[in-house]
């Protein structure tokens, strides 16, 4: 179908909204990294992208399709930076591994374990947990598989909506994370559920529980690497 140019500012206009929502979604995890700009450019080019690639025959509304190329398109950009070096990467993976051989223990380690463990301080611990967040982000392909094979990432079995997880047949899987989640505090509980479910952003939140956006986001960081250290195991 053929957009008139005064067709498409229409639509940018209507959903410039929802655009500026994902993009400061994504921005306080990536902030150090990308402008709020880049990301808002990259949900109007997913919009005018999506009005290229609609196709009415699939009976999926127009609203949605844009919808989700929008988020899409932002996540794409983020993905497009390299911008975690080898040591970084080791840092993640070096606090996953610490967490994992201190939970054999039976207890939840606390942060000073943690750092003790790997002979870091508890700031740096806690600039790892603050940049797994944006690690989570651009980290997509890490999936969880689940029975049969099926993989799907933590993220999106987080905040698909049960009716997609029912036709894609991730039941035992969201069942696995729904008991995963159970473990979690009242705290740790809330966060996702502000994050994933009411989709507030981190600003949002840290207003909601009266603390620092940087604390959020550190707390964020440890709740997915406690999810995906539960779900693995299981």
């Amino acid at each position: 179908m053929y957009y008139s140019e005064k067709e498409k500012e229409k639509l940018i206009e209507q959903f410039l909204p929802k655009i500026k929502h994902y993009a400061l979604k994504y921005y306080y995890s990536v902030q150090n990294f990308l402008e709020l700009e880049d990301l808002i450019s990259a949900g109007i080019r997913g919009l005018l992208e999506s009005l290229n690639r609609y196709d009415a025959s699939l009976n999926v509304p127009l609203s949605s399709f844009i919808d989700h190329r929008i988020k899409g398109a932002i996540i794409d950009e983020i993905r497009s930076c390299d911008i975690f070096s080898k040591e970084f990467r080791k840092k993640v993976e070096d606090v996953k591994r610490a967490y994992s051989e201190l939970k054999k223990a039976g207890t939840e380690p606390s942060d000073l374990e943690l750092a003790s463990f790997l002979n870091i301080s508890e700031k740096e611990l806690q600039e790892v947990y603050q940049s797994l967040r944006a690690s989570d982000v651009i980290s997509l392909d890490e999936y969880i598989e689940g029975e049969g094979g099926d993989k799907l990432s933590l993220i999106n079995i987080i905040s698909d909506d049960s009716n997609i997880l029912e036709e894609v047949k991730f039941k035992q899987l969201k069942e696995k994370l729904a008991k995963a989640i159970d473990k979690l505090s009242h705290m740790e509980k809330l966060i996702i559920s502000l994050y994933y479910f009411e989709e507030l952003n981190m600003k949002e939140i840290s207003q909601v529980l009266g603390v620092s956006v940087s604390r959020i986001s550190q707390l964020h960081g440890k709740i997915l690497l406690k999810l995906k250290k539960i779900l693995e195991n299981n």
